[in-house]
């Protein structure tokens, strides 16, 4: 029901924003997840003929397998990281995400990720496509410990050219998609680059649409992200620990419409303005307080956000251009994981070298009181060309912070 209120009010659908739910067509080469047993009738266990798929595209050299249309039930509970093992070089491809539907069976407890790669067996997943699939975590009817938020679409650490287009991921307590790893003791362990993600849905996901976590090369366009949730925000690009890179991310052209559904309950109350892009590194911090060459290099141009805002905590060489954002009053005080400011770009604690960050070109309509431009904490700013439109809508400020702002409109 709620979906299909939200989806008649897509008039996100504008040119530069080609997110398709058409039909996908079926490769001339694919193992069929049919030919292996699967039922597609949202009744039996589909887990294994999905499985045995993969392996039997493996195994004769076939790049693809093929889900017709249909509901394919995951049943099975799998092992910690998740159900069902990718492989590299494999990709799946399903009829599109209106009629092909990969759903996570329900009444689990902690639910595993349905797809993810066993990394201790295959190091790396690389060369793979993603296409044409809805994959459903089946929210509602799991049951989670308070803490747990694990439970992802496709979970991949450590792999190179991966590609996911055409797909609806819904419902996940995780991710929709999870890319890289954290906290390993050395450097870049386990990393992803050449990833892009692309002309997708993302509904009621209950940490973030996307994390970037470890990764090298990563683009984010042309999707839709709405709905409930996104404790943490619609795309997180975070660092965790000094032994990973968070480098040359771009997210751009897409639309975060948070005006329908309503934030988790964990933020202190419920709410519709949420984190639409955020970028950070917390935890630790840098070793000796000083930032290094490691988490940066991130554009994120172009997106519509309503009822949301970007933020950058911590990294350095990022550009922030032509977004518009457009918030109504909502009363935030109080709540967590949430900070005022539109667009904020500041650091947590004491970091040295926090620096070139470009904010320009945007235009931000706001009712909530102080919603403009916030720079903490850093050196060699620029505020350029910006917008800021509202009767209690505030500038531009600089706290602690150094650098270039001009040309920037207030209106009323």
């Amino acid at each position: 029901m709620l979906f299909s209120m939200i989806a008649a009010k897509m008039e996100f659908a504008a040119p530069g924003n080609q997110i398709s739910l058409a039909y996908t067509m079926p490769p001339k080469r694919f193992v069929s997840v049919k030919d292996m047993g699967a039922i597609g009738n949202g009744i039996d266990d589909d887990t294994k003929a999905i499985t045995n798929a993969i392996g039997e595209a493996k195994s004769k050299g076939i790049s693809t397998v093929f889900f017709p249309s249909g509901n394919y039930l995951i049943k099975q509970i799998g092992e910690k990281p998740g159900i069902i093992k990718l492989l590299t070089g494999i990709n799946l491809v399903g009829t599109g995400p209106q009629t092909c539907h990969i759903i996570l069976s329900g009444r689990r407890i902690n639910p595993n990720s349905i797809f993810y790669q066993a990394w201790w067996e295959e190091p790396s997943i690389d060369n793979i496509v993603i296409e044409g699939i809805d994959f459903n975590g089946n929210l509602r009817k799991q049951k989670f410990d308070p803490g747990y938020q694990f439970c992802h679409a496709l979970s991949i650490n450590n792999g190179e050219n991966i590609e996911v287009k055409n797909c609806r991921f819904q419902n996940f307590r995780g991710d929709g998609l999870l890319f890289g790893d954290t906290f390993e003791p050395t450097l870049n362990a386990r990393i992803v680059s050449n990833v892009s993600v692309h002309n997708c849905f993302f509904f009621n996901i209950y940490r973030e649409g996307v994390m970037f976590c470890c990764v090298n090369g990563a683009s984010f366009y042309n999707n839709k992200v709405y709905g409930s949730g996104y404790l943490v925000g619609g795309v997180d690009i975070e660092r965790h620990s000094a032994n990973e890179s968070v480098l040359n991310v771009s997210v751009h052209d897409n639309i975060f419409n948070f005006r329908y559904g309503y934030g988790p309950v964990e933020r202190g109350k419920i709410i519709k303005y949420r984190r639409a892009i955020t970028i950070g590194y917390f935890y630790s911090g840098y070793k000796n307080g000083s930032a290094d060459s490691l988490s940066g290099h991130h554009s994120i141009y172009n997106n519509k956000i309503y009822q949301g805002q970007i933020d950058c905590f911590g990294h350095v060489n990022v550009k922030i251009t032509g977004n518009t954002i457009i918030n109504a009053f909502e009363n935030i005080k109080g709540v967590l994981y949430v900070t005022t400011p539109a667009i904020n770009v500041s650091e947590a604690r004491v970091t040295t070298g926090l620096e070139n960050v470009i904010v320009s070109n945007n235009y931000i309509k706001s009712s909530i009181p102080g919603n403009g431009i916030v720079f903490y904490k850093y050196q060699n700013i620029y505020s350029i060309n910006n917008v800021l439109k509202g009767k209690d809508l505030g500038g531009v400020a600089l706290i602690e912070s150094k650098g270039e702002v001009r040309s920037n409109s207030e209106l009323f």
